[in-house]
């Protein structure tokens, strides 16, 4: 059984690459790579596409931000086997949690770190938009559990998560979740995991109720009064933006989860500004949008991001980055449309640390579901 759930994640996976404290600072893992980041699950469906000569199909270019030296390999300690200036353009053929797998037509293969490369784009209408992997699987953790750096039961904890979370995940391997936590990777052991649910291989394939794709963001569950203040918030912005919207419709985030005011139910929380973190109304729920956000990209035949602002050149830690998306007044907003010719549901589960979103086909409640396994 779970090598048909590996062969159905490596499905997902591989059409998506052919084709947290409260808030940690900005840029808080840009300094060292974290010790797992997917590349052992990532980098060789990337480089299977290479032809004869070597070179894998180039999915992406970008924009070095800064003069850097190219990696032998994913660690930044590695040889150098050359340098980008400033502004140079990157041939992108894969990436994981915190590297980009780049190719040079002289030097071949090389790495560099996420935050230094921007103005990612796809080279193909095909290739889906740039920065998250797709989420195969949603589960319930059945058991008190363990989120570690790798899957032993022995490992290093990385977090620890009560019975009764919601989460989503890339993929099975040998018994356990392959979970992306922040900027790496963590493994949940499968049998303290129910309500074990694949998320639907193609649009086509699912059925009203059936989930088309999900993302899961991780909080602190610190009881300071600012961070009661976020998991608040967080909490308030999913039940605000959890609804069916209709064909056609466009879903502006500050209009319907905001605004972001005491009226409204939101408390004071850190908020970040401009990489650093002030105390304001409404904090955390830009990491309800920026969920969202990484919900939307995989989607991109049906879903349509009309527009999205980056919280700045560090992003947000508790996403990969350059796939997070700020939230509050002006141009900090999530705006998108529902494209599809059926209607969408988002549906959002915080608590425990974990917030999980997916959007799910049709005008789905969680009643009529329960109503459909019992009937």
């Amino acid at each position: 059984m779970q090598k048909a759930f590996r062969h159905q994640s490596l499905l997902c996976r591989a059409l998506a690459l052919a084709l947290s404290a409260a808030l940690l600072p900005a840029g808080a893992f840009a300094a060292t790579k974290p010790s797992d980041v997917g590349y052992g699950i990532l980098y060789p469906e990337a480089i299977a596409t290479a032809d004869a000569s070597g070179k894998p199909a180039i999915l992406y270019v970008g924009r070095a931000k800064i003069s850097m030296r190219m990696r032998s390999q994913p660690d930044a300690n590695s040889e150098a086997v050359g340098a980008v200036d400033a502004r140079d353009e990157i041939q992108i053929f894969g990436f994981d949690q915190y590297w980009l797998y780049c190719w040079d037509d002289e030097k071949g293969v090389y790495y560099l770190g996420r935050h230094n490369v921007d103005e990612i784009t796809p080279l193909s209408p095909d290739t889906p938009a740039y920065g998250v992997v797709p989420n195969a699987f949603t589960a319930v953790t059945s058991a008190d559990t363990s989120l570690r750096v790798s899957p032993s039961a022995s490992a290093d904890e990385i977090a620890a998560y009560p019975a009764g979370t919601r989460l989503s995940f890339w993929l099975i391997e040998d018994g356990w979740a392959v979970v992306p936590y922040r900027r790496q990777v963590g493994y949940m052991y499968l049998g303290d995991l129910t309500e074990l649910t694949p998320v639907s291989p193609t649009v086509d394939y699912a059925r009203d109720g059936d989930i088309l794709a999900a993302f899961t963001t991780f909080y602190a569950v610190t009881h300071t009064e600012l961070n009661i203040g976020r998991m608040e918030n967080i909490r308030l912005g999913c039940q605000y933006i959890g609804k069916t919207y209709q064909p056609g419709e466009e879903v502006n985030f500050n209009t319907t989860a905001g605004p972001y005011t005491r009226a409204r139910g939101y408390l004071p929380s850190p908020v970040l500004i401009d990489g650093g973190t002030v105390a304001g109304y409404g904090g955390g729920t830009c990491q309800v949008s920026t969920t969202l956000y990484n919900v939307l990209l995989q989607l991109p035949q049906g879903m349509t991001i009309v527009h999205r602002r980056p919280h700045g050149p560090g992003g947000a830690s508790y996403a990969p980055h350059g796939v997070d998306a700020a939230v509050g007044r002006g141009e900090l907003n999530l705006i998108f449309r529902n494209d599809f010719d059926f209607p969408i549901t988002i549906d959002c589960t915080a608590q425990n640390g974990s917030l999980c979103i997916c959007i799910r086909k049709g005008a789905w409640t969680p009643e009529a579901e329960e109503t459909t396994v019992e009937g």
